[in-house]
């Protein structure tokens, strides 16, 4: 493998992650613009998650936003509230 190849499959495994990581933002934010507040601008929700990520403990809040998006997937509003305040509590919107 050429150096060339592997610069171009690690630049992109790196994005595939990133892209992950904002889709993960972009599902919670959608979730509580559509159950919880219809103002809510779920692209700087998204923006706003992804500094908290960022901010510190990187990890473990990726972690936390990777366990709330998928405890949402697939529930109605009132099992949101009922099953996922453990996974998404204190993630910012």
């Amino acid at each position: 493998m050429t150096l060339r190849t592997l610069t171009l499959t690690t630049v992109l495994a790196f994005g595939s992650l990133l892209a992950g990581c904002s889709n993960n933002a972009d599902s919670i934010c959608e979730k509580r613009q559509s159950c919880f507040d219809d103002n809510l601008d779920t692209g700087q929700c998204a923006e706003k998650i992804d500094k908290w990520i960022k901010d510190k403990d990187e990890d473990r809040r990726r972690e936390r936003v990777e366990d709330c998006a998928r405890c949402i997937d697939d529930r109605s509003c009132a099992e949101v509230l009922e099953s996922c305040i453990d996974e998404c509590y204190d993630i910012p919107s």
